[in-house]
């Protein structure tokens, strides 16, 4: 590699990793510190210290005579087969110990390439993105003078916490996973399951299904590569976790036939909502699906950072005639983590591709009317009760209100220890054509417009259906025209409850449960 080539634009990719639960069975103890099992280390391997200010829960193996109260424990650091805690283990019954990382900020693993460096399961295609903003970092400064003599300038200065803040993108929507992450769970999950379980398609990384295996019963939808299940995961028994000959696991997932899966998705209120992280990655030329970062410092062919523990902040539809149903994301971020020596990123992946054994995105299809956005032309809104075909454009912002905090004993300046959602709202606003008075009628009207507001698209098989309802009219704006043209009012509502709200798509969207993480 040449060291004075420049980063460019042409090298320059961003996928998503989703941040599941990942369960360690059988892991040996030794005062704070848990070891992977040799048959998990043999195919897996940790990112060192990525998991550092995690959140794992310890339980007692299956295997125990009698059981341990579970602890929650604070993840001090981690190289790639040991994870350190801060405090001790209880090992008042001996043996090993089930270790499970929650999910929140913690990127799941994936399998080890080809000469056993660690991965993450960082191969997901983000979308028609339009545009991205990288998340960036700010570093409170700390600078004073001291109780001495000296000049006029500063005598001490150090740096305090790092904040990541700003990451947004603007896609031009072609699935429905983004509602996923705003609302926070899926509340159940229909279609697309074959009569395929994991352990007679365990080999498969290709075809229709995509890499996914689906479980509709549970509400989750996990990665099948190389024959292993991604994320780890237990069987209920603790007993080997992520392999397809778990009778456990291997029988209760089913490989996706292809077909459309129905999510309906509800509000989580609870103190998390799920999810993600996001690998922004710059290369030189001649990078390969092999390249890993070198061991120089600093690096010199790829830059390869981690943002962890994303959350959508806001997230706002808009939608305007003749165009493609488009959103806004607005994130809140945990961490930026620099990929270490020895890490491949994006899981070798160097362009978009439909997914196979060792290049592609998942989620990226090779059907070209898969990947196509939802259009305006193809959306009905319906308000008051009515199909109102005279909108012209319009948005829904849904606002999360989330606040970052950080708490003793994270281990990191680096690390906000969580994001604390607060007041959930639903913010409307329509430019339409009236054919009656009604919209002004429910402006003076005292009480909750009766009925439901309605957001529906379509593209082929798949659909995203939106119902708001007990809202208000906030505002009616009716100008005075200036010509002889139709008189365009802008409406503005806010929405108090969620009802049905479904997306059903081609779009695996990587969940256990339905919903974002044990604590």
């Amino acid at each position: 590699m040449v060291s004075n080539e420049v980063f460019v634009g042409a090298g320059a990719m961003a996928t998503l990793i989703p941040e599941v639960d990942m369960f360690f069975n059988e892991c040996t103890v030794s005062g704070a510190v848990a070891t992977l099992d040799t048959s998990v280390d043999d195919e897996i391997k940790l990112v060192p210290n990525l998991y550092v200010g995690c959140v794992a829960k310890i339980d007692t193996n299956a295997s125990a005579a009698t059981e341990i109260a579970e602890q929650y424990l604070v993840i001090k650091s981690n190289t790639a087969t040991t994870i350190t805690f801060n405090e001790n283990i209880d090992q008042t019954v001996g043996g090993p110990v089930d270790v499970t990382i929650l999910s929140f900020g913690a990127p799941c693993v994936g399998p080890m390439d080809g000469s056993s460096n660690a991965t993450l399961l960082s191969d997901n295609w983000l979308g028609l993105v339009n545009t991205f903003t990288p998340p960036s970092v700010e570093v409170e400064m700390k600078q004073m003078n001291l109780a001495v003599s000296g000049g006029r300038n500063l005598d001490y200065q150090f740096k305090g916490a790092e904040t990541v803040s700003g990451g947004s993108m603007d896609i031009s929507l072609n699935n429905g996973s983004w509602l996923y992450y705003a609302l926070g769970k899926i509340t159940a999950m229909s279609g697309g399951e074959s009569t395929t379980n994991l352990v007679s398609g365990s080999d498969s990384n290709i075809g229709t299904h995509k890499g996914f295996f689906i479980d509709t019963s549970a509400k989750s939808i996990v990665r099948g590569i190389t024959g292993n299940l991604y994320p780890p995961m237990s069987d209920g028994d603790g007993n080997p976790e992520h392999r397809h000959d778990d009778d456990g696991i291997g029988d209760r997932f089913h490989q996706w036939d292809g077909t459309p899966i129905t999510y309906t998705f509800g509000e989580a209120d609870g103190d998390i909502l799920p999810s993600f992280a996001l690998e922004v990655l710059y290369s030189k030329t001649g990078r390969t699906s092999s390249t890993t970062l070198d061991s120089l410092d600093p690096h010199e062919n790829m830059y390869s950072r981690v943002f962890t523990g994303c959350q959508v902040n806001t997230l706002t539809l808009n939608f305007e005639e003749g165009q493609e149903l488009k959103t806004s994301l607005d994130l809140v971020t945990r961490r930026a983590f620099d990929s270490p020596n020895g890490y491949l990123p994006t899981r070798g992946r160097t362009g978009v591709a439909a997914l196979s054994a060792s290049a592609g995105l998942a989620n990226y299809s090779a059907t070209a009317t898969d990947n196509y956005p939802f259009l305006f032309s193809d959306g009905a809104i319906t308000l008051f009760g009515q199909t109102y075909a005279r909108v012209k454009s319009g948005s829904l912002t849904i606002n999360n209100n989330l606040t970052p905090q950080r708490f003793i004993g994270n281990y990191s300046r680096e690390i906000v220890s969580a994001h604390l959602p607060a007041q959930r709202t639903y913010e409307l606003s329509f430019t339409m054509l009236i054919t009656d008075t009604q919209v002004w009628d429910e402006l003076r009207n005292a009480n909750e417009s009766t009925g439901n507001i309605v957001l529906k698209f379509e593209k082929d098989t798949e659909s995203i259906t939106i119902t708001l309802s007990d809202y208000l009219i906030n505002n009616v704006t009716v100008p005075f025209p200036e010509d002889k043209g139709a008189i365009e009012v802008e409406v503005t509502a806010t929405a108090r409850t969620l009802g049905t709200t479904t997306y059903t798509g081609k779009w695996g969207i990587v969940t256990i449960g339905g919903v974002a993480s044990e604590n």
